[in-house]
């Protein structure tokens, strides 16, 4: 079904803040040439583009996707493009995405949960083609599938899913002011093929007791919350968690932590580059330590990049932009290299993604009036070419 789109164009001024933060002067670009699309009415949003010149955009982006999703029911995933028209869809009117990863296979990864579960949480795992067919569908309880999965979702290089799941131990927490047998809530790293057997699996447990965390009568519920999985340049997995600021390198095949970045951790930060927690992370095409900082500490969000040299364990600050403070992002959010000078940047609580530069100037921006999307994710043109001509929507009950 072609989704017919109206595109209404006016002409506004160009204004910059300019503030002065740690590391320099930051401009941010308020208001620029308005796109704005108010069709697809199945979808039922509202899409908007500021931005002073999309002539002027980096190549690369200007023919190009960003992908965003809608986690709550009804669930939406959306490929747009730079202005603001939607290319592809694919709806669920009894779940929502959690969750959305683009693949190497030229599909689309999720986890999908109904409103009853926590908003990263969800309990059903799926891969759609560009077709909207459905390739792979587990649900909690098939087979190794046992347990609530959240926050994020990849294949690996043989075509399995890792995602992070909830782990549960009980604790002796009297020393702390809680109860002989006390439930602490943790994470892990679940591996599972595609009939949903377990390949390798990894929890936190084994690796940190939850004694060691004096707030652990206020964490327990969610000791450490871990929010993203990459793949490291040396095959190991990176998981990121928000409660005590840190990035991990954990052996893909022992579970062993080879590292820890961040508050308290292994590597040498400069004082102006520490950060409060992480989202996103990822290596980036020059090989950095990339991810969003949300800044709940200090109530400013920004972009990082680090070149670690494992051996001195001394961290190079390489990228380091900020948001402007009305877009600060306590939760989500994510950062993404571009090309070498510019960044797609999602400030989730706003429902805002924007393209700055690498001095956190704004080249283009777009804003929906509903969707909250955990990611924003660029796609390239040529990876989604011969699969999307026309406009495209898909809708399931599943």
């Amino acid at each position: 079904m072609k989704c017919h789109l109206q595109i209404i164009i006016t002409i506004t001024t160009i204004a910059l803040l300019v503030a002065k933060m740690p590391g320099g002067p930051v401009a941010w670009l308020v208001r620029s040439e308005n796109f704005r699309n108010e069709g697809n009415t199945a979808i039922r949003d509202s899409f908007w583009v500021d931005c002073a010149d999309l002539a002027a955009l980096p190549p690369v982006f200007q023919k190009g996707y960003i992908m965003v999703y809608q986690r709550q029911e009804p669930g939406t995933i959306l490929l747009l493009n730079t202005k603001g028209g939607i290319v592809w869809s694919y709806q669920s009117s009894t779940v929502g995405f959690k969750v959305v990863r683009f693949t190497k296979k030229h599909s689309l990864i999720c986890i999908t949960g109904s409103k009853e579960k926590e908003a990263g949480y969800g309990n059903a795992i799926i891969e759609l083609s560009l077709k909207g067919d459905t390739l792979l569908h587990l649900t909690k309880g098939q087979k190794d599938f046992q347990q609530p999965i959240h926050h994020e979702i990849l294949l690996n290089a043989k075509d399995q899913v890792v995602t992070l799941c909830r782990e549960t131990k009980i604790v002796d927490l009297q020393s702390k002011g809680g109860l002989a047998k006390d439930t602490v809530y943790g994470d892990g790293i679940l591996v599972l093929d595609r009939l949903g057997r377990k390949v390798w699996k990894w929890t936190i447990f084994d690796n940190l007791d939850p004694l060691s965390d004096d707030k652990i009568m206020e964490h327990k519920q969610d000791w450490m919350h871990a929010n993203s999985i990459a793949i490291d340049k040396d095959g190991n997995y990176l998981i990121s968690f928000y409660n005590n600021g840190q990035i991990w390198n954990v052996n893909a095949v022992n579970g062993q932590v080879n590292w820890k970045f961040g508050k308290n951790g292994d590597f040498e930060i400069p004082p102006y580059s520490l950060f409060d927690q992480a989202h996103a992370v990822h290596i980036n095409k020059k090989g950095w330590l990339m991810f969003f900082d949300n800044g709940a500490n200090k109530k400013i969000s920004r972009s990082l990049a680090f070149e670690l040299d494992k051996s001195s364990k001394k961290a190079k600050p390489m990228i380091h932009v900020w948001l402007p403070p009305a877009l600060y992002t306590d939760r989500m959010g994510s950062s993404y290299l571009i090309n070498d000078t510019s960044l797609l940047v999602c400030a989730s609580r706003h429902k805002m993604v924007a393209l700055t530069n690498l001095e956190g100037a704004f080249l283009w921006q777009l804003k929906t009036n509903r969707i909250t999307s955990y990611r924003a994710e660029f796609i390239p043109r040529e990876m989604l070419a011969p699969f999307i001509k026309d406009l495209v929507s898909h809708t399931t009950n599943n």
